[in-house]
């Protein structure tokens, strides 16, 4: 009995390292506090959101995801743009456990597939903050500067190609992030 106590322990433990902690957004084309209040009732409707906190000046939006739930950039996305603006940037707070990148990498990370891109070879451990580089995710001129780094046909289509290694996460949807 012990022995079951201590895996399951362990098997809890590494998976909860893996996650998607919490994310900052920023809109565009807000132009008062309603339209801030507007995307923070679609934001806090997503299922993976615990709680947002807006800040009107900077049109950003500090989002805290629920623990074991897995988050899905484009339902954030879509949120927004169902309130009628698009998103200027997105940066996420991963927990990494030992994830070994350089550039054109693919990991799984609590179920998500990421693609880095313009990174240096590096071990991820602990918290570290991904900014996701994908069309729609960011200004065109930033999204073109991005397409750059890669030939991989999964940047342009946001999905899984040839390019992309086999057993990567259990979607087809593949982010592009960089660090």
């Amino acid at each position: 009995m012990k022995k079951i106590i201590i895996i399951v322990l362990l098997l809890w433990g590494t998976v909860a390292e893996a996650q998607i902690k919490s994310a900052t957004l920023t809109a565009s084309g807000l132009t008062c506090s309603m339209c801030s209040k507007s995307i923070y009732k679609s934001l806090i409707k997503v299922t993976s959101v615990a709680q947002v906190d807006a800040n009107v000046e900077k049109s950003s939006f500090a989002i805290t995801f629920k623990e074991g739930v897995r988050v899905s950039f484009d339902d954030i996305k879509k949120a927004v743009q169902d309130a009628g603006f698009s998103v200027a940037s997105l940066q996420a707070l991963v927990a990494f456990h030992n994830e070994q990148i350089t550039n054109d990498t693919h990991a799984v990370i609590d179920g998500t597939t990421f693609h880095f891109i313009n990174v240096t070879p590096q071990t991820l451990n602990g918290e570290k903050t991904v900014t996701v580089v994908d069309k729609n995710f960011l200004p065109a001129k930033d999204y073109k500067k991005y397409s750059t780094y890669t030939k991989m046909k999964c940047f342009a289509t946001g999905m899984k190609e040839d390019c992309c290694p086999k057993n990567t996460g259990s979607s087809n949807r593949v982010y592009h992030v960089t660090i």
